[in-house]
């Protein structure tokens, strides 16, 4: 079982999200803005975090940004999920270090092979 933070305005989703991730016996937090999920981030030091690009008051980029910056969380794999499919936007979230980039609507097995092959990778990371 992993930690799995998502960070996403929308009510939806996380409803969505969390039942199919539940249902694959993950634990599920949730966040509604990029300030509450920078601190339940550093609080719960989540083994995946997905994020969406609009939100309101910062975007998913700055949340990624300061992730990133930030010791306790830059090793957490951090997957856009976002309707956003221009390319310039897949090219900013990779430079800022992104595991990935998942379109919206998101199909659900999809969802489940991304976070699956991410845990699975992060298990075989020798301990920090």
């Amino acid at each position: 079982m992993a930690k799995i933070l998502i960070i996403d305005d929308d009510e939806t989703v996380h409803l969505v999200y969390r039942a199919y991730l539940a249902k694959n016996g993950h634990a599920v937090e949730s966040a509604y803005e990029g300030e509450e999920g920078l601190s339940k981030a550093a609080a719960d030091l989540p083994d995946l975090i997905l994020v969406d690009i609009n939100m309101p008051h910062m975007s998913g980029f700055e949340v990624i940004k300061r992730l990133k910056a930030d010791p306790v969380s830059a090793a957490i794999p951090v997957f856009v999920i976002t309707s956003l499919k221009q390319e310039h936007h897949v090219k900013r979230a990779a430079g800022l270090g992104v595991a990935g980039f998942i379109t919206k609507p998101t199909k659900m097995p999809e969802l489940n092979a991304i976070v699956e092959k991410a845990l699975e990778a992060r298990r075989e990371e020798p301990p920090r």
